[in-house]
């Protein structure tokens, strides 16, 4: 989880740190501490008209972050779910409704009756264990803060709301403006003009300080959960003080651990 978002991550940094040189030239300035390229605009209608569809594509990366993420750090918490012998009367109820909302999935619609009577006896015997199908995960096209909060409210996971509200913003600009580039809504150059280099910044520091903290707390229900039944999550979370807010985000030192 944590190597794969890494590298999703400097792709975006080296990206964006691109799109700062190239404002500084845009206005005439030099930045000596960019070392990898050195260009000239020599003709600054076409250059204006590049870096507006460039922003647009950091807005694309973003996004794609965020559902690779999402789907990396569930995909390790169903790992962790089907590596242990799980039995349907001694697991969670959030569990037990994902099971057989993927199980009915797959009924057909001549065979409902005989299918449902499989599903109810494979959960009362208590020698077949339930496993969930990653493959049945399904994320909408719209990932988002509030679409990341009902993945975790779906599998027991607990948050602290007022965390991921910081964040709600930022990530939905970012969801509608991807929503809108890849439906042909807008043009890359037509989205881009209406966002600043500290724009795009800002989205991509609450997007990092966002799955950071989805990560983080799938993580610890997962750690909770090893040695044990998988059950209803209950560890403490720590509530974040709105005027401790980044201070906070800074001492979990994830940039470093990444």
């Amino acid at each position: 989880m944590i190597e794969e978002y890494k590298q999703l991550t400097s792709e975006i940094d080296r990206f964006s740190e691109f799109l700062e040189y190239l404002s500084i030239k845009q206005i005439g300035l030099d930045n000596q501490e960019y070392a990898i390229i050195n260009c000239n605009i020599l003709e600054h209608d076409e250059f204006d008209s590049l870096f507006k569809s460039l922003k647009s594509n950091l807005v694309i990366m973003l996004y794609n972050l965020v559902e690779a993420t999402v789907r990396v750090s569930m995909n390790n918490y169903y790992d962790n779910f089907n590596n242990k012998e799980n039995n349907y009367f001694l697991s969670a109820e959030k569990i037990k409704k994902i099971w057989i909302k993927y199980s009915s999935q797959s009924f057909k619609e001549n065979f409902i009756q005989q299918q449902v009577f499989e599903m109810i006896e494979t959960a009362i015997n208590n020698e077949i264990a339930i496993s969930l199908d990653f493959s049945k995960f399904h994320l909408s096209g719209n990932a988002d803060v509030s679409e990341i909060k009902e993945i975790l409210k779906e599998h027991g996971i607990e948050y602290e709301e007022s965390v991921f509200k910081v964040f709600g913003g930022s990530l939905k600009s970012v969801k509608d403006m991807r929503n809108s580039l890849a439906h042909g809504n807008i043009s890359f150059e037509d989205n881009g003009k209406n966002l600043t280099i500290s724009d795009v910044l800002r989205y991509k520091e609450q997007t990092y300080q966002c799955l950071e903290y989805f990560m983080q707390i799938v993580e610890n229900f997962i750690d909770n959960a090893k040695d044990t039944k998988l059950r209803k999550n209950t560890y403490p979370i720590k509530r974040i003080h709105k005027k401790n807010r980044r201070k906070t985000f800074k001492s979990m030192n994830w940039r470093k651990r990444l």
